[in-house]
Formats: C-alpha cells, structure tokens, sequence
C-alpha cells in the first residue's frame, strides 16, 4: 500500500499488482478499495491491476470539500504518476461516474470503460429513495446500519454482501460527514433532468448491471445507452447492487471477454 500526492496536500492511498496490459479498479461511493480485493487478486494474474482509495474514502486524505472534478485529476495524477499511459477502467457505482467523467476529459487514456452499478443519471439520489421508503425499519441508525439493515432489498446474495460490506468496514469506516460530504461532490454530474445530456462517447464499454438492483434498474440504463457507440449491456439475473460480488465467476468471464476483444481489436488496427 503506497501513496502519492495530488493537488492541494491530497494524498491517495493504492495498492498495485500484477503485470500486463493495465486495469484501475474504482470502488463506489461511502466504500473503499478494499471492496475491490477479490476482483484484483483474481485479475493481477493476467492485468496489471491499480486500485485506490478515491478522495474523502479509505485511506486517502479527507477534506471539508471537494467536487467531481477532483477525482477526475486525482485518477489522471495517478495514472501519470504511475506512468500508465492508457488503462481499462473499471468503476462500481460512484466509481462508474467517476470513470465516465475521466473519460470524457482524457479519451486517449482510456482503452474502455466497465460501468458496474451505476447511475449515471440520478447518481446518489437511488439510495436516498431507498432510505426514504424503508425509514421506519433504518429510524435509529446511522448509515453504515442502515445499509446492513436494507441489504435484503439491496442485493440478490444478501449474505455474500453482507461480508463484503464488513471487510470494507474493517478496513475503513466512513464517517456521517465524510458521507456526506463525498455525496454533495457528486450532485454536480450532469443528469437528464436537468436538460444536459452524458456526453456522448466512442470508447468501447461494458455495462453491468443487477436484475434485483433496487438504485439502477434496466429503465435507467436505457436513459443514457445512447450515450455510448461501441456499448454491450449485461444484466445478471442472480445479483442485485454488486453483480461483481454476487456472481463472482460471471463477472469474471464476461469482463475478461470484453477485454480480449477490444485487446484484440486494437491489435488488428495497429496492423492494418
């Protein structure tokens, strides 16, 4: 584990491993990289494999305020600092808009995109319907509870999650203001709502969600599937909120495949 500085005496805390062609793993919001271990520890046999803890989460430096566009300049400090000039990305709910707005600002250093989970239309405001609906069950209880509490309605594996979860708390729990905080700098993503469309993009991406994910349902995607040229959506049947943990082995076979072929796309343009 190793850090490196960023702007305004930021720190970012990252872990990297493995060799190959390479991958970033960018954990969701109130989460930390220790939600992407598993995941990393299985690719870093093939990728050259980067996780972090984005700023206000984990190990990083947690300041009173931030926006969108600095964990857009934390990942490009990151990647430059590393000297890995393109990358996968591959990011789980918040880390999802957080890879879509990298890629809008730095094309050329994204070789495709994996959006896990996420909306990138309504952002947090999914968790806070949640909330709302199930408030007499959570009333008491802060955040971190009230997650434990609304897993059954979160997660299809409400169990493996559960443990998931859990091993993101051992490693680092995220304080109500720090919470909140790292929300707020999300509601500056430009939604459907507001009449500003996602920019469109040409880079090959993989869209992943779960059929019983309560935050990001199929109708949601298909608000911005117009956004991507060169998209392939995936709705796992057996997941709810984190497909990459529910169903571990899916997950695995359907991203390796999408990297292989844009990898051997590439390859085939390089030669003609």
């Amino acid at each position: 584990m190793e850090k490196i500085a960023t702007n305004f005496n930021t720190e970012i805390t990252y872990i990297r491993e493995g060799q190959g062609i390479p991958v970033i793993l960018i954990h969701g919001l109130d989460g930390n990289m220790a939600s992407m271990f598993s995941l990393k520890d299985v690719l870093k046999h093939s990728f050259d494999v980067i996780i972090y803890d984005v700023r206000g989460h984990g190990k990083s430096t947690k300041t009173n305020a931030f926006q969108l566009d600095d964990h857009v300049d934390d990942l490009n400090t990151l990647m430059s600092k590393l000297e890995i000039p393109a990358a996968h990305i591959i990011g789980h709910d918040m880390g999802g808009v957080i890879a879509k707005h990298f890629s809008d600002e730095y094309e050329s250093m994204v070789l495709s995109l994996t959006l896990i989970a996420c909306d990138l239309v309504e952002s947090v405001h999914g968790l806070n319907r949640l909330m709302v609906e199930h408030q007499d069950e959570i009333e008491g209880f802060d955040k971190h509870e009230a997650l434990i509490l609304l897993m059954p309605y979160m997660y299809k594996d409400s169990e493996n999650a559960k443990k998931w979860l859990q091993h993101q708390f051992i490693y680092s729990r995220q304080s109500s203001e720090d919470s909140a905080i790292a929300a707020r700098a999300l509601m500056g993503f430009p939604v459907f709502e507001k009449n500003i469309e996602i920019k469109h993009t040409s880079i090959p991406t993989l869209i992943i969600n779960g059929e019983h994910d309560p935050l990001v349902t199929q109708e949601t995607v298909e608000k911005y599937r117009n956004a991507f040229s060169s998209v392939h959506v995936q709705s796992f049947s057996q997941s709810g909120h984190a497909p990459h943990i529910e169903e571990p082995q899916h997950f695995l076979e359907v991203l390796t495949s999408f990297i292989k072929s844009i990898t051997t796309m590439q390859n085939i343009k390089l030669t003609e």
